[in-house]
């Protein structure tokens, strides 16, 4: 099932990637392929590789030989601010990732001339990425002949921000997409959710609002320090852990014996059987997520290296 190129279920091998969270990174290598987990046969070809946001993967993992292909990070921070207010409007714009990396390689600055089937492809990704609608008239991507900004700063065209620039950026996109994937896999696998409801839909959001740091659900701000999921100190990561848990508890189907187990009891495992609990939820929520979509999890990330529990 997995498609030639990087293994999705490995962390990524680069200094601009953000560090890895060690329980996620092993429940996301642990994840069972077998097709016959799959919930959805169709998910073996149709969904395959579907992403709110670009996979930071794209950024750095070499295309046929040749070398990273960083140079992405401009136009996606031309597209940022656009595409973040186009998801306000519309929640729907999972996109695949060939798409995602046709916009990105794509001369934005080239006429949009030419009959040949690349030309259309790039025709096409451009037509679905960038809204043509009077409804965004007040917001355009950043002109590519000018700079281009990230937080607040301005860069000039074709030159690359500094090392820990780029891994903010990736950071933010595997935040943005883990909140995403989170979401729509909640609406899925929770029982007994109807959701044409939108008093059970604000409940399942303020329980998944709980899983990140204040007000870093709705929108994501680049930290000061690791800090949620992330969290290096176990005391704020596992607060976090176990509101997912609580979360995942409503899910559908088989689930590990200790989520039977009361928040109460849960709140108060020791150290060591805190740490196999984050193991064991983050296991659980990348296999969850490959059942469902058939591709493995953006999951959650460190920004700054992490220090030892």
């Amino acid at each position: 099932m997995q498609p030639t190129g990087r293994n999705k279920f490995l962390p990524l091998d680069s200094p601009f990637a953000p560090f890895s969270i060690p329980a996620w990174s092993a429940g996301l290598q642990a994840v069972d392929q077998s097709p016959s987990r799959l919930l959805e046969a169709s998910k073996t070809f149709i969904h395959y590789g579907h992403y709110t946001f670009p996979d930071p993967g794209l950024f750095i993992t070499p295309v046929a030989g040749k070398k990273a292909p960083v140079q992405y990070i401009e136009p996606w921070l031309r597209l940022r601010d656009t595409w973040l207010m186009r998801l306000a409007k519309e929640p729907s714009l999972a996109t695949s990732n060939q798409h995602w990396r046709t916009f990105l390689a794509a001369n934005l600055k080239a006429p949009a001339g030419g009959q040949t089937k690349a030309a259309k492809r790039i025709r096409d990704t451009l037509d679905l990425i960038i809204p043509q609608s009077d409804a965004y008239s007040g917001v355009k991507m950043q002109q590519s002949s000018g700079p281009f900004v990230w937080q607040d700063k301005e860069y000039p065209p074709g030159v690359l921000p500094p090392e820990g620039v780029i891994r903010e950026i990736l950071w933010e996109l595997y935040e943005l997409n883990f909140i995403r994937e989170l979401v729509s896999l909640d609406h899925r696998a929770c029982a007994e959710l109807d959701l044409s409801d939108t008093a059970q839909l604000l409940d399942r959001q303020t329980k998944i609002t709980k899983c990140f740091p204040i007000e870093s659900f709705q929108h994501v701000t680049i930290p000061s320090r690791n800090c949620g999921l992330a969290a290096d100190d176990l005391g704020e990561r596992f607060a976090c852990i176990r509101a997912l848990f609580l979360v995942m508890k409503s899910w559908r189907g088989d689930q590990p014996k200790i989520f039977e187990a009361s928040e109460e009891n849960v709140r108060n495992f020791s150290k060591q059987a805190a740490l196999a609990f984050e193991n064991l939820v983050a296991k659980y929520y990348c296999q969850q997520f490959f059942n469902y979509f058939g591709r493995a999890a953006q999951i959650p990330h460190c920004l700054f290296a992490t220090k030892d529990d």
